[in-house]
């Protein structure tokens, strides 16, 4: 164990959905849903149902659902307002919801599942500490499984209903998360993983799929040979209005390994989650380490000169900067930490092009003995 300086920040990751709320700290409010149907005077469950059994029904709801019985009464607003797991979510992982709400994924789930990722601080992948919630399989995770893993690969709607031949109809009868971007001018997400998997059960099988993936390819060939015919008719008779027909481009492969020169959309359907200690009642967003912190944002990281990590994604220096940690686990990694060997002078600032940094509070974070019985 060793002492060293701690970092922790409100906003530490740029590629997260919350980068881009508004830094006002509001708290989440329910959308406003159409007119209930439900009579104002007459709600016989809420009189007559004991409160923990209310309490089991309403963590079977999703957050919309919520926030329309908050509507129907004061007894309904009091009653989900008394939920722990509502009035927890809602004043200690505001932006969280908020993201939720604008991406369009709050009816998705029931708030007893988010609320059960908000107790459990660890990467659902790996062991590590999970300061992220993926949304399209609403799980707590780390940086790191976001950006290599396959299970969290996600891709514009457009594209894997192509290459899966999924409709419209498909992914409304599936309920399948759809990630609606916070920005209007992106597209439309979804987790390439689940839409296999969904392709996969409506076609038959891997096999099947994939041969009714190469016949739409073929059937793309032939529509434009097809309009290209006409066109050629057309102009011979000298009725032709336009150019000749563009082909259409080539479509978007979802393999990562194959097509390099694509967006990346990793991190896109992700933001950032505090993690509730039941415990000792402490909320703990995630903790950074100052050094790795500094050596990567100052330029110090020299993975590049090495030829094991020359071409690595995540090499040994973004990995320790992208890391969060809870407060208690730092002082083991302070222990090996390549960086604060370094002993570095935090108050020198070198001229750098990097266009975002972390900014929050530093302090101390020493080795403490265990008195726990």
């Amino acid at each position: 164990m060793a002492s060293g300086r701690a970092l922790r920040c409100q906003r530490p990751y740029r590629e997260t959905l919350d980068f881009q709320l508004s830094t006002d700290v509001t708290l989440y409010k329910a959308p406003p849903n159409k007119d209930s149907r439900i009579n104002l005077r007459y709600t016989p469950l809420l009189d007559q149902l004991p409160l923990e059994i209310l309490h089991l029904i309403f963590l079977d709801l999703d957050l919309p659902s919520l926030g329309m019985l908050r509507r129907v009464s004061r007894i309904g607003r009091r009653l989900v307002e008394s939920l722990p797991a509502y009035s927890l979510l809602r004043a200690l992982a505001s932006d969280t919801l908020r993201v939720m709400d604008m991406i369009k994924c709050s009816s998705y789930f029931p708030i007893g599942w988010l609320f059960a990722e908000f107790c459990y601080p660890w990467c659902r992948t790996c062991t590590d500490f999970g300061p992220l919630l993926y949304f399209p399989t609403l799980t707590r995770s780390c940086y790191k499984c976001n950006f290599l893993q396959p299970d969290y690969q996600v891709e514009p709607v457009r594209d894997v209903c192509f290459r899966f031949g999924l409709t419209p109809n498909d992914l409304r009868r599936s309920s399948l998360p759809i990630i609606h971007p916070i920005n209007r001018h992106r597209p439309r997400l979804m987790d390439v993983t689940q839409a296999e998997a969904l392709g996969t059960k409506l076609h038959g099988g891997g096999r099947e799929m994939e041969q009714a993936y190469q016949f739409r390819l073929k059937e793309r060939e032939r529509d434009y040979h097809r309009r290209v015919q006409q066109w050629e008719k057309h102009r011979r008779q000298g009725t032709h209005t336009g150019g000749r027909p563009r082909r259409r481009l080539k479509p978007t492969s979802l393999d990562e390994n194959e097509d390099s020169e694509k967006p990346s959309w990793r991190i896109q359907a992700t933001a950032t989650f505090p993690y509730w200690d039941v415990r000792t009642q402490i909320l703990e967003p995630g903790t950074y380490c100052k050094a790795c912190t500094y050596h990567w944002e100052e330029g110090n990281a020299n993975d590049w000169r090495r030829m094991e990590t020359i071409w690595h994604p995540h090499p040994p220096s973004r990995e320790a900067y992208y890391r969060a940690f809870l407060e208690a686990d730092l002082p083991r990694h302070f222990l090996n930490c390549v960086a604060v060997k370094e002993n570095y002078d935090f108050r020198v600032k070198r001229p750098s092009d990097i266009f975002f940094r972390r900014h929050g509070t530093d302090f101390i974070v020493g080795p403490k003995n265990n008195t726990d019985v």
